[in-house]
Order: C-alpha cells, then structure tokens, then sequence
C-alpha cells in the first residue's frame, strides 16, 4: 500500500495503528492493541448493577477497534470513527429519545475532544489519560 508516496505494510492487528516513516522510508508501525483502560470492565459491570439501563460508546477510534472494546466490556451501542460535533449531534439525540424526565446522561470523557460533550451531558466526568505515545514522541521528531 502507499500513502503521501511511502510504500507500508498493511497491519491486520486489531487497535490504533500509527505508520512510521523517517526520511521518507516506512521504519514500521506501532499499535496500541485497543488497550483498555485499567478496571473499565469492572466500572460497566458496576453501573449496570446499581441500575444503569444503558452504556453507549461514543469515539473517535476506528469501527473494527472500537466494536471489540465495546464488546470487551459489554457495552451496549457503540458509534465509531466520530469527530468531536458528531459527538455532540450523537449527545443530543440521546439526550432526545432515550432519556426520560427522570432519567440523566452521563459522559466519561479522556480527551480535549470530549471537552464539548462533557460540558452537555447532565453528569460529565474528565479522567486522566496516560498518553501511549509520549514514550516514542520523546524519540521521534514528528
């Protein structure tokens, strides 16, 4: 395959994958494996124990990355491949249609991205996030 005129290696792992090219020649790739986060299982568990009717994935990760996370962990409905304003058009509708006079939405956000949905959701929750990739940004001159 070939992008910005660099032949690579299509990679067949299931996760984010960066290409990396220096001076112009594919070196390789990485891929984070879609690693979940450290007790995510656990947390879904917990919220559909204490009575949470619904979990729903919203993300920016690809479609094939982000339905085996989301069936990892048991979520219910998973959007993919979305842009922070799809986000926000995805909040809105739920907002919308699921949520009931009673009911509320809440966003566990581990972005800037996420910074718009946060701000909507009735209950909005911004977690840390280790970033993967520091170890090889300290190394490569992006």
């Amino acid at each position: 395959m070939e992008m910005k005129g660099i032949s690579y290696q299509e990679c067949h792992s299931v996760g984010t994958i960066v290409h990396l090219a220096v001076d112009g020649e594919y070196v390789g790739s990485y891929s984070d494996c879609g690693l979940l986060k450290p007790h995510a299982e656990e947390a879904i568990r917990a919220l559909k124990a204490a009575g949470i009717r619904k979990t729903v994935m919203l993300t920016g990760d690809a479609k094939r990355v982000a339905d085996k996370v989301a069936a990892d962990l048991g979520i219910d409905e998973v959007y993919s491949e979305l842009l922070p304003g799809d986000k926000v058009t995805m909040d809105g509708k739920l907002l919308s249609t699921e949520a009931g006079e009673k009911e509320k939405l809440a966003f566990v956000g581990d972005g800037i991205n996420d910074a718009p949905v946060l701000s909507r959701a009735d209950i909005g929750i911004a977690m840390g996030a280790m970033d993967l990739m520091q170890p090889l940004k300290q190394r490569i001159l992006f």
